[in-house]
């Protein structure tokens, strides 16, 4: 004959699991858009990576969409180079670049990260004012 646990030990039992910090819940993390450049500038622009361990930089994999209004405006944007910076101390992060210079005063675009445990998608807008 098997004995039945009563539901209040069940409840705190369960009540203490939820409790317990979860040392694996961060995750890798994109800060908001630095602006460094103005119109008719290259572009240079940086977005912190945040919680990002060894691990995730190592395995990380990142593609930059064009997005526009009309569908011939998607797809791959070979004029950005995006380069990860990785910092000893501090959030590493993505340094985002163009060879040419930014003619337009609106850039939208897609920003994909994928790594061995994870991936992330986040839309970027950006306004370039010319330079003062």
């Amino acid at each position: 004959m098997t004995k039945k646990m009563p539901y209040s030990t069940v409840a705190m039992v369960l009540m203490l699991l939820m409790l317990m910090p979860h040392t694996g819940a961060y995750a890798l993390a994109l800060s908001e858009i630095k602006l460094n450049s103005s119109l008719n500038q290259p572009l240079n622009a940086s977005i912190e990576l945040i919680s990002a361990t060894s691990e995730e930089l190592d395995s990380l994999n990142i593609v930059v969409s064009r997005i526009g209004r009309e569908s011939t405006d998607r797809g791959a944007w070979p004029q950005l180079k995006v380069e990860l910076v990785r910092m000893e101390k501090g959030n590493s992060y993505l340094k985002i670049t163009s060879k040419n210079n930014v003619r337009e005063p609106l850039l939208n675009f897609l920003l994909e990260l994928g790594w061995s445990t994870g991936r992330i998608q986040r839309e970027y807008s950006l306004l370039l004012n010319p330079p003062h």
